[in-house]
């Protein structure tokens, strides 16, 4: 021990590098100047650190010799006066820097000039009348762009330097917008100020995937303006909108209009929803077979008898539930007969639903249904306890039925929710043993007795293959093969698909052709839709472009317009937009 501190001890007894005693030796002023912000153009003259205020004030004078006039820009050296200037620059550590400029009024000698006097200017310091340098400017609105008023103060507080909210916004919408380069490829969409109530429009560069600009509302002749300044656009992806489609053809009548195909296989979905809300005894039926499938496939479970509870429902109280459900469903079936009587006669969607108190997208589902709505029974979904479902299983297969055991059980391996859920769960496990089943049925909503709805099917419907569950491809083969009409509803709908995924425009005509004589209604209107737009469908599902980057950045919009909470105007959450850092 004692050879490693004398060993220690001669290293730094040894005379320092040439090097280190030069950096050593370098005077504090001259040190301190390379931290300016442009050592070049300032020289400091004396440096004082105040320990109570935790703050560092520089006194800086320039060190032109001569400089030109702002106006006439002829150099000159002849000075009028001299006054201070403070200006705060960025933090050392947790120290505040303050600058105490000491800059120079100038005559102008140039005889044509109207400016007599003129005082330096500093561009690559500070603004003209600024309070803060240039570099400190640039990052308080990095930190509002970023996080916005409120967020970013506090975050420049942590990092030693005080600014108010309302200053990070005030520097956020007077910040320049970056030159717009010349456009061909462009993606435009709406964006909701108040979902189902007031909707702006954004537009995005293809190319890069940078945001172009923020329209405050959603019409064509705003599009069309927009488009109009742009003469150099080519191609054009959107959504369905009949009303961005009049835009295009209004302010780009050159573009090649590009429907996007995440739009397509929405539609498609909706029109395989329509379609399968008639063929309610058809899910319920493929459940059944499904739940018979796994039972096979796992082997059923043993019966253990049910517990009915100290008080089971009476016969009075049960009839009640019947009724207020039967209630529940006449009122959707007077609003579906609503809903179509007003439109036959003519009436608007929105006219319709403003006067039913209903949004858009409802009186849309309610159109497209054939039948009105079949009576439906709450599902529980299950999902706080789907990841312990595996572990309740084993142990209800080892014979552990009681509830408040087993929810003691997982609430050990993290369960934290309520013991009423996990006894919900056990009795369906008993009635699926009393039926039969195996317990791994329970976990599925493709085996329940009511069936799984037609709206969750439908997602099945056009998920791929490769990426469904073993039980839902299980379900969808009970279901396209119980009926050949759902057959051939399936068939009709992936070979759809596959024109979408592979991009063969060429072949939709084909499709159109065969879904309109398959006599599958819902199809069929799918097609006659596809027809009205077709050239911008076909170029879709032939060009490589699309609105991903546009719905990117929409969900991006959201999060900043939330950041905001209601205070955010356009012009605001424009700049954050298009100056992310």
């Amino acid at each position: 021990m004692q050879a490693c501190v004398t060993h220690y001890s001669y290293y730094l007894l040894m005379p320092l590098p040439q090097e280190d005693s030069a950096f050593i030796s370098t005077p504090v002023l001259a040190f301190l100047a390379r931290f300016l912000p442009d050592k070049t153009t300032l020289s400091l003259e004396a440096w004082h650190v105040d320990d109570a205020a935790a703050e560092i004030t520089l006194h800086v004078t320039a060190a032109q010799a001569s400089v030109p006039c702002p106006l006439c820009h002829v150099q000159t050296a002849r000075v009028h006066s001299r006054y201070a200037r403070t200006l705060a620059d960025l933090p050392w550590s947790t120290y505040a820097v303050r600058l105490q400029l000491r800059v120079r009024k100038f005559f102008c000698d140039h005889p044509t000039c109207p400016r007599q006097i003129f005082t330096e200017r500093l561009p690559t310091v500070a603004a003209p009348w600024a309070r803060r340098t240039l570099r400190l400017a640039q990052l308080l609105l990095a930190y509002g762009i970023a996080l916005g008023g409120a967020a970013g103060a506090r975050l420049v507080a942590r990092l030693g330097r005080r600014s108010s909210p309302d200053t990070l916004v005030r520097l956020v919408r007077a910040a320049p917008a970056p030159d717009v380069p010349t456009l061909h490829i462009i993606g435009v969409d709406e964006w909701a100020w108040r979902r189902g109530h007031r909707y702006g429009t954004i537009l995005v560069n293809l190319e890069d995937h940078q945001v172009l600009d923020l329209l405050p509302e959603r019409s064509a002749e705003s599009v069309a303006a927009w488009l109009a300044q742009h003469p150099t656009i080519t191609v054009v992806c959107r959504d369905r909108s009949a009303l961005y489609a009049e835009g295009i053809r209004r302010g780009a009548p050159q573009a090649v209009q590009v429907v996007d195909r995440f739009h397509l296989v929405k539609n498609l979905r909706e029109a395989v929803e329509a379609f399968l809300h008639g063929q309610r005894p058809a899910l319920q039926a493929a459940a059944a077979h499904t739940a018979q499938a796994l039972t096979q496939m796992a082997g059923s479970g043993s019966v253990t008898s049910m517990y009915r509870g100290r008080r089971p429902c009476s016969h009075v109280a049960q009839q009640r539930l019947e009724v207020e459900q039967q209630q529940r469903h006449a009122a959707w079936v007077t609003t579906y007969e609503a809903i179509h009587t007003l439109y036959a006669e003519g009436t608007p969607v929105t006219t319709i639903a403003q006067q039913l108190g209903l949004s858009r997208p409802t009186v849309y589902a309610y159109l497209r249904r054939a039948t009105p709505p079949s009576p439906r029974s709450p599902q529980r979904s299950g999902q706080v306890l789907r990841p312990f479902m595996p572990y309740l299983m084993q142990r209800w297969r080892e014979g552990a039925t009681d509830s408040m055991q087993l929810w003691r059980e997982i609430r050990a391996r993290g369960y934290a929710h309520s013991a009423r859920t996990v006894s919900r769960f056990l009795t369906r496990l008993r009635r699926a043993s009393e039926a039969g089943w195996a317990p791994e049925t329970q976990t599925s909503p493709y085996t329940r007795p009511q069936g799984p709805s037609a709206r969750a099917v439908s997602f099945t419907w056009v998920c791929p293959e490769a990426k469904r569950a073993q039980d839902a491809q299980l379900y969808m083969d009970q279901l396209t093969h119980a009926d050949p009409t759902l057959a051939q509803a399936y068939t009709l709908s992936q070979a759809f698909l596959a024109l979408v995924r592979e991009r063969r425009g060429a072949a939709l005509v084909a499709w159109m052709t065969e879904a309109s004589a398959s006599g599958i209604e819902a199809l069929a209107r799918f097609a006659q839709g596809l027809q009205e737009d077709l050239t911008a469908i076909t170029a879709g599902l032939t060009l490589p472009w699309s609105n991903g980057p546009v719905e990117g950045h929409i969900t991006r919009l959201k999060l900043l317009k939330r950041q905001g909470y209601g205070r955010a105007g356009v012009g605001l959450l424009r700049q954050r937009l298009i100056q992310a850092v």
